[in-house]
């Protein structure tokens, strides 16, 4: 019996430890470049130990995966509002995305969503959440050592 027990606890504990290294799969819609315009389109979130990747679902998409790392990340901005916003600190990534991502489609959305933009040395995502996954993708990225910033529409300038 003692044996018993002490592979079950040992069965019990390798399945714990390895479960904390599996990746995290969410459903997000990734803002990508179509054209001139640009288009929200499924994809998943994939959180890893030590970076994530966004792959897209539709593989009309040239580059249909996206991968960061953790430690690379400059900026993320969490924002709920009609369009995604940027701190103060997304001036590198406001250039990038005012020609590809501020562009027609967002002024005919009347909705507020969830939006996560981030932003490394060479790339960035803007990422749609939906609601009822928003928060614990926001608390996985910052378990990762990710520093998220709110920002608030009346805070935009």
């Amino acid at each position: 019996m003692k044996q018993f027990l002490t592979a079950l606890l040992a069965i019990v504990f390798m399945l714990a430890s390895s479960h904390a290294v599996l990746a995290t799969d969410y459903d997000v819609e990734l803002v990508v470049p179509d054209g001139k315009e640009s288009k929200e389109t499924d994809a998943v979130l994939r959180v890893n130990q030590n970076d994530f990747q966004i792959i897209i679902e539709k593989q009309k998409f040239k580059n249909n995966e996206k991968s960061m790392a953790f430690s690379d990340i400059k900026v993320a901005d969490y924002s709920y509002s009609k369009k995604p916003m940027l701190s103060a600190g997304g001036a590198v990534a406001t250039a990038l995305l005012v020609g590809v991502i501020f562009a027609l489609p967002f002024l005919f959305i009347k909705k507020k969503n969830h939006w996560l933009t981030v932003q490394n040395e060479k790339d960035f995502a803007v990422i749609k959440m939906d609601s009822s996954n928003y928060r614990a993708i926001i608390a996985d990225m910052e378990v990762h050592g990710l520093k998220i910033k709110q920002v608030k529409e009346e805070e935009k300038k």
